[in-house]
């Protein structure tokens, strides 16, 4: 969504505005937006936490996700509209990010995939928070953190991402 405020902007001098505009995912207090197609990196630092599945191995890996967002209301939603699904079934869909703010915001409860030793997945109730938040260079800086209730992965885990234009 185009920031609200441009259509009055005339000249030579507005293009530049208009597309710098466009290309990034605005932080704009009353109208932001992420929009447009991102390669999402997954797994850019090491994950942190107390559950066992922070000792899981996983390679960093890229993704390219295309996003469409909306204001009505004072509420701002992103929505993923292109990109393979996630590879956890359990995960709720469309995937939709809330603007807060300073960040786009995703909470759901899904079933954890728990690798067990033996390599085989035990399916253990949790809750997620993922939020991306724009910065200064039109990239997005990306955290999610999972409260994992019980089973044998029980604790929390979290793991960074990033987005960027593409």
């Amino acid at each position: 969504m185009a920031p609200t405020g441009l259509c009055g902007l005339v000249g030579v001098g507005a293009a530049p505005l208009v597309i710098a505009l466009s290309l990034a995912p605005t932080a704009f207090a009353d109208n932001p937006s992420w929009n447009g197609q991102y390669a999402v990196t997954f797994m850019v630092a090491p994950k942190s936490g107390t559950s066992m599945a922070v000792g899981d191995p996983e390679v960093q890996h890229t993704v390219t996700y295309g996003f469409r967002s909306s204001c009505s209301n004072g509420k701002c939603v992103a929505t993923i509209v292109s990109g393979p699904p996630p590879t956890n079934p359990t995960v709720p869909q469309p995937v939709q990010f809330t603007w807060d703010g300073s960040s786009w915001k995703q909470d759901s409860d899904f079933q954890w995939d728990c690798m067990m030793p033996d390599t085989t997945i035990q399916w253990n109730p949790a809750h997620a928070e993922v939020r991306y938040t724009p910065q200064p260079n039109g990239s997005l800086s990306g955290v999610m953190h999972a409260d994992i209730s019980s089973g044998a992965c029980q604790g929390w885990i979290e793991e960074y991402m990033t987005a960027d234009r593409v």
